[in-house]
């Protein structure tokens, strides 16, 4: 998209009611691989078939953002608020030239079921749109997952069936669905936005 001045952020914190986020790093790769490795109920559900080793997830969470010649991935930690505890992470891919960007997420067994997840998503896509200025949030998620269906539901995503696609996960075809949610949908909505404390930059 020709003109368009991309934000970039340097540093963020985001706190919601039950969950904080703040950029990961590679002192929760122990945490990550614990909670992911070889746990077929988090990993069935992602294209990602977990990590193979505590070194695998620390290369990933070793710089923020991840910068790649299409996008930069700015993950982040969940953070129990009652706890204290890594509950998981969630990442938005930020399209570089263009004003959209894709959400994925993860949330480990032990804290599924709270509430932990939808707000987490809430407040991301609240950092899209206020922090980072897309028009555009989109997140894939499997056509079976109705768990995620849900959380992408409950902060107005809906889906784009021109988005479905077959994706092959060990072996077998499986179809992915696209959701999605514009700014301005997003602007017409009444739910309660998170507080944060961002450093940022403009690229022109």
């Amino acid at each position: 998209m020709s003109g368009y001045g991309r934000v970039i952020l340097e540093d963020a914190a985001v706190e919601g009611e039950r969950v904080s986020l703040r950029p990961i790093s590679k002192q929760d790769a122990r945490a990550c691989f614990d909670l992911v490795h070889g746990v077929d109920a988090i990993t069935y559900w992602t294209e990602w078939d977990g990590p193979e080793s505590v070194e695998e997830v620390e290369e990933h969470y070793s710089e923020w953002p991840l910068e790649g010649d299409e996008l930069s991935n700015y993950t982040f930690a969940i953070i129990d608020k009652d706890s204290g505890d890594w509950a998981g992470s969630i990442s938005l891919r930020h399209r570089k030239g263009e004003p959209a960007a894709g959400l994925g997420y993860l949330v480990g067994v032990p804290y599924q079921g709270r509430g932990l997840c939808s707000e987490a998503v809430r407040l991301i896509v609240q950092l899209a749109f206020q922090a980072l200025e897309v028009l555009l949030v989109e997140a894939e998620l499997f056509a079976e997952n109705a768990a995620s269906r849900r959380i992408l539901e409950k902060v107005g995503m809906q889906r784009d069936e021109r988005g479905d696609e077959l994706y092959e996960k060990r072996g077998v075809e499986r179809m992915s669905h696209l959701y999605s949610i514009s700014r301005v949908s997003w602007e017409l909505q009444s739910d309660p936005r998170g507080v944060w404390e961002i450093q940022s930059s403009r690229v022109d």
